[in-house]
């Protein structure tokens, strides 16, 4: 897997982005897309033509990666902690396992 540089960086999801990926989250229609450094992104079903919020669990499962379809270049680093808080605010959330 491919290395990368980290500093900050400001990442703007839209709204939009952000309550159609809950959505997508809070019924399990997430759709996935495997990049050519092996990084498998998830994105809302059906939105892929459009801009959205594409997500990465990192291997080993302490981060998970944020960035917009837009700018795939900036990436925002969330812990699994703040994914699951996250995760946990959704409609019809099942908690995670584990």
């Amino acid at each position: 897997m491919e290395e990368f540089e980290r500093k900050p960086a400001e990442v703007r999801i839209p709204k939009a982005a952000l309550d159609a990926f809950a959505a997508a989250l809070s019924v399990r229609t997430a759709a996935m897309r495997t990049w050519s450094d092996g990084i498998q992104w998830m994105y809302a079903m059906g939105t892929w033509d459009e801009p959205h919020l594409e997500i990465a669990l990192m291997p080993g499962g302490e981060e998970v990666w944020l960035r917009m379809s837009t700018d795939r270049s900036v990436m925002a680093v969330w812990t699994i902690e703040q994914w699951h808080g996250f995760v946990e605010q959704l409609p019809d959330a099942t908690p995670p396992q584990g």
